[in-house]
């Protein structure tokens, strides 16, 4: 690659995109807090706070694949303004609601639901936007940049809305969250980009996705990949984040749970310095080794506990991460017509997102059968399992980064 790791940044349009993210990051890195504090000052109740986390996370999951699709058919900067601004007022009427003392459950189920769907169509779009902003060799360090700003956000943002919480109150954290939203939407104002060639579009949304789903199986590797992450993100949402926290209160309590899990983050940051000039060749290959290297935190959980190693796992863990967006992004931008490329993200993000119910459900009734410590360890070895078998398929390894342009969209590829 003849790019340094900040020259994405010399390109306007990019720049502004940028920009936005991660001043919506910064936000979004605080809403988490701030929206289960506010919950639990309504109702005390882990019911309560599960029905309104579920009110998001249910339409980001049913209307993610068709939210590819409309991010495909219109232009992503325009989509990802309206995303913005929706979010942003969806947000501003959570704050009002808590700062005036007059939210109930019910009205923050309906505006996260409204959040969810919203999100669903943001998520494929911000992903499609790369590719349309740069230049193929700029691309590796634009992911890098993007990866590295978000996981330092990752860092600071939980802690200043406990901050924020315990001081002022939830509802000026949420706030702050909304205005980063209508800040993101004003910067993608500057963002203007020629409209993509959508001469293969269906007379439909539904036929959109439709094809995008032919497009999909058409390419052989993403829904075997997209499978296998399934299966990923099924151990990591039950093993670490639902288990996790229960072995750590028993053993290094919550501070060195907060210390070592913020270890991830700190590795995603690390790894964006070494992996700017790392020339990915067989991408599907180095994906399946390092969603089982983002699993090593489950072998330290499974068996002697203490914070140095968790935390030392932990940024192992995000340098895999980093490793694997990198990877994914490379082989899509690659692969993928553009007027395929949100279509594709969102197969691939409906799979993730669906696992995370899966893995929260399961871990529970497995935990009272086996122990803890075998199911993290169970855990693990399914997932050397998963990568084992994905590695024996030719629709994985045979996979190849060349360093070619991106193909043009077919009449034949869309049906």
């Amino acid at each position: 690659m003849s790019s340094s790791r900040l020259s994405p940044l010399a390109t306007p349009t990019f720049r502004y995109f940028f920009i936005g993210e991660v001043v919506n990051r910064v936000g979004s890195s605080m809403s988490g807090v701030a929206l289960a504090f506010a919950v639990l000052d309504i109702e005390d109740s882990a019911s309560a706070l599960g029905w309104v986390l579920a009110a998001s996370s249910v339409p980001m999951v049913v209307f993610m694949l068709l939210g590819g699709a409309i991010a495909d058919r219109l232009p992503r900067a325009v989509v990802l303004r309206g995303c913005n601004l929706i979010q942003g007022i969806v947000q501003a009427l959570t704050a009002g609601l808590v700062l005036s003392g007059t939210a109930e459950i019910w009205h923050l189920i309906v505006l996260q639901a409204v959040a969810g769907t919203v999100f669903a169509v943001s998520y494929p779009a911000f992903l499609g936007m790369v590719p349309i902003l740069l230049p193929v060799e700029e691309r590796q360090s634009a992911y890098l940049l993007i990866g590295q700003a978000t996981s330092a956000v990752g860092i600071l943002g939980p802690a200043i809305s406990g901050i924020l919480v315990a001081t002022v109150g939830a509802g000026w954290a949420l706030a702050i969250d909304a205005s980063t939203y209508l800040l993101a939407a004003a910067l993608l104002l500057l963002v203007r980009l020629p409209a993509g060639d959508r001469s293969q579009a269906k007379a439909s949304v539904i036929g959109d996705f439709v094809a995008g789903w032919a497009f999909a199986r058409q390419l052989g590797w993403v829904i075997p990949a997209s499978l296998a992450a399934l299966v990923f993100n099924a151990l990591v949402s039950g093993a670490i984040n639902v288990l996790g926290p229960v072995i750590a209160d028993d053993t290094i309590g919550s501070e060195g749970w907060g210390i070592a899990t913020s270890g991830q983050a700190l590795g995603v940051f690390i790894a964006a310095f070494f992996l700017a000039k790392v020339k990915v060749t067989a991408p599907m290959k180095v994906i399946m080794v390092a969603f089982v290297v983002y699993c090593v935190p489950m072998l330290v959980l499974g068996t002697e506990v203490n914070v140095w190693a968790l935390s030392a796992a932990f940024v192992i863990a995000g340098a895999a991460l980093s490793v694997l967006d990198l990877s994914w992004n490379l082989l899509v931008q690659e692969k993928v017509p553009e007027a395929m490329l949100s279509r594709i993200m969102a197969i691939d993000g409906f799979f993730s997102f669906v696992a995370t119910p899966i893995g929260l459900v399961a871990v529970g009734p497995l935990v009272v059968a086996f122990g803890a410590g075998r199911v993290e360890l169970g855990c693990f070895a399914l997932a050397v399992l998963v990568a084992a078998f994905a590695l024996t398929r030719r629709t994985i390894t045979g996979v190849r980064l060349t360093g070619a342009p991106p193909p043009v969209l077919a009449s034949s590829d869309v049906g």
